[in-house]
This record gives C-alpha cells, structure tokens and sequence, in this order.
C-alpha cells in the first residue's frame, strides 16, 4: 500500500453533510467553511489507588465517550428552501432541520435529531486519500456570528460513536 508524506492541510478537505432521507439522502457540500473541522475522541480511565497511593493501585476501563465535534463556515443566507423561495438548502438550515426543507435525521424515531457528516481528505500525490465518517452527529450548539469580513456559522456537536469509520479511497 502506498503512503503518501505530503502533509495535509485545509486545502485538501471536503465535508459533506448527509441527511437520512431514504434512498437518497440529502446531501450537502459545506462551502465556504474556515477548513477548521475539529474532532476529538476520549477514553475514559478509571484510577482506582490504595489509600491514594499509585503505585498500589491499577486502571480499569471507564465508560465510553462519544466523540465531540467542531466546524465553522462563512454564510451569505440563514434560509433559502424553507421559506418556499426556490432557493437552495442552505447550512443553517439542514443543521437545524428547519420545518419545510424536508431534512430526515439519520437516527430512529423518538431519537435525537442526528445527522452524517463525511469528512474527505485528498491526497495531493494522489496515492493515499482517505474519509472520516461520523454516522450519528447531533448538535450541542450553533452561533452565529456577525464579523465585519464575513459573517460566521459555528458548529458545535457529538457524534454517537466511539470513534469515527476511516477509510482509505
């Protein structure tokens, strides 16, 4: 298998929210996101020590974590299809599920809301690209922010999951 020592860097990212419309999901291209995705996966360690000494002690495994995620993005519009003007679903939208835009959760019935996003990475040697999927992402928090360049979109969440699906394209 080939490896590639290029390093990679925001130019070389793709992320692609789905949504779990069935057979074909929607699907969206994050344009004009900052390239700062952001995803960290915990373990948790339980220390159990004797008498508060280390040494006479030991870890064991604790509960698991779900991963937590971030991402921001540029916006030019907050809505477009839910306000039945033929516009395209914007970010702010599918994020939010936002009534009228037919956005599906990727989660069974009387779950949290949760959707797919797919993380593609290219390598520009073109020998060793891969992709992150987070299968069941809810929303913690979205901000919006007013900027004098741009406006700004925040993502906050977690993905349901240990750790996310990495493949190799």
């Amino acid at each position: 298998m080939a490896v590639s020592n290029i390093v990679r860097n925001l130019r070389d990212g793709e992320l692609v929210i789905k949504d779990g419309t069935s057979p074909t999901p929607l699907s969206m291209t994050v344009l004009l996101d900052e390239g700062d995705l952001t995803w960290t996966e915990r373990t948790n360690t339980i220390e159990v020590k004797d008498r508060g000494s280390i040494s006479a002690g030991h870890t064991r495994k604790g509960d698991e974590e779900s991963i937590s995620l971030s991402f921001s993005a540029k916006w030019t519009q907050l809505f477009g299809k839910a306000e039945s003007s033929g516009d395209p679903l914007q970010l702010y939208e599918m994020l939010t599920f936002a009534s009228g835009t037919g956005v599906a959760s990727t989660s069974g019935d009387g779950e949290q809301d949760t959707l797919q996003f797919e993380f593609t990475l290219i390598d520009p040697a073109g020998v060793a690209s891969e992709k992150v999927v987070f299968a069941k992402v809810y929303r913690e928090s979205l901000t919006m922010t007013e900027g004098e360049e741009f406006n700004l979109i925040s993502f906050d969440g977690r993905d349901f999951e240990v750790s996310p699906v990495i493949s190799r394209l």
